[in-house]
């Protein structure tokens, strides 16, 4: 793929129709989908390009997409292999960052990528002592090029952080402590550390006094009071894989008892799981597990 190419990506990103300006003139952090448009939700892929594809293929998606009543919702993260050894490979990365320029190209204001914590250069952006952000950065400079960092650099500087619609709300990590208005939300490069939560905040699974850092039901209570939604909106997120559940489908429903709170993780070791939103929610798995053999 071509810097310009990428230069075509951010132009459509620029003349979204679903993203309220923000102060400043430019595109807000919030992208508000009419409740006639289905969105089909796409969980945190970390360079799974094998179920980014079968999700498109699966099911009728494709034609959905080439439709004007469905969007596709990728929930951030779709770079960075999260596979113990692996931090440090980046040529899936490239891979599948250029297969979405693809289908924001083919299917334009149609795909929507929310901003994850991983969707950045940051040298601070570290797994397991490794800075994957910085990596990633050094690896585009040497198959690529220069402009070509710069241009992914804007696009990840200017992706949206929140959907909302008649029904649901969808963010990539969780909801701020004590929630956020609409216009906070617009304007939320303005609220750095708001922020940073958006995009790093992760559920208190231990039930007690939740950090800084960490979100709670009363959290979610509140953005959706805040954003003057129904108390039983759907709450769609990604970022905290519980694999201490010991369930490796991709989907937590109802996480914690908080009703209507739903996790997707959509990479490695998932069925490849994604939701279309209709009337109610609905729960796809784009590969088939695999059949178990007992031996009694």
């Amino acid at each position: 793929m071509k810097t310009e190419d990428i230069k075509g990506v951010n132009s459509i990103s620029k003349r979204s129709r679903f993203r309220p300006k923000n102060r400043h003139k430019k595109p807000g952090g919030l992208v508000e989908i009419p409740s006639f448009i289905k969105p089909i939700v796409v969980g945190d892929l970390h360079s799974n390009l094998d179920n980014l594809k079968k999700i498109i293929s699966h099911n009728g998606n494709r034609k959905r997409l080439n439709r004007r009543n469905y969007v596709l919702v990728i929930l951030g993260d779709a770079v960075h292999n999260d596979q113990i050894g692996q931090f440090k490979e980046m040529k899936s990365s490239l891979e599948i960052l250029e297969y979405i320029f693809e289908l924001i190209l083919q299917y334009p204001h149609r795909v929507i990528y929310l901003r994850g914590n991983h969707d950045s250069f940051d040298e601070r952006l570290v797994k397991s002592g490794i800075a994957q952000g910085l990596e990633f950065r050094n690896y585009l400079l040497q198959k690529r090029s220069r402009s070509f960092v710069k241009e992914v650099e804007l696009f990840f500087n200017s992706l949206p952080v929140f959907v909302i619609s008649e029904k649901y709300v969808i963010t990539h990590a969780g909801p701020v402590r004590g929630g956020l208005t609409r216009e906070e939300l617009i304007n939320i490069t303005d609220y750095p550390d708001q922020y940073y939560q958006l995009m790093w905040n992760r559920i208190n699974e231990f039930r007690g006094t939740p950090s800084n850092r960490e979100y709670n039901a009363h959290d979610i209570q509140e953005t959706l009071r805040k954003l003057d939604m129904p108390e039983d909106s759907l709450f769609i997120v990604g970022h905290n894989p519980l694999w201490n559940t010991g369930d490796t489908t991709g989907i937590w429903l109802n996480v914690l008892g908080i009703k209507n709170h739903h996790i997707l993780y959509s990479g490695s070791n998932t069925l490849a799981p994604y939701f279309i939103i209709n009337d109610e929610l609905e729960v796809y798995f784009a590969v088939e597990p695999e059949k178990k053999v007992l031996y009694v």
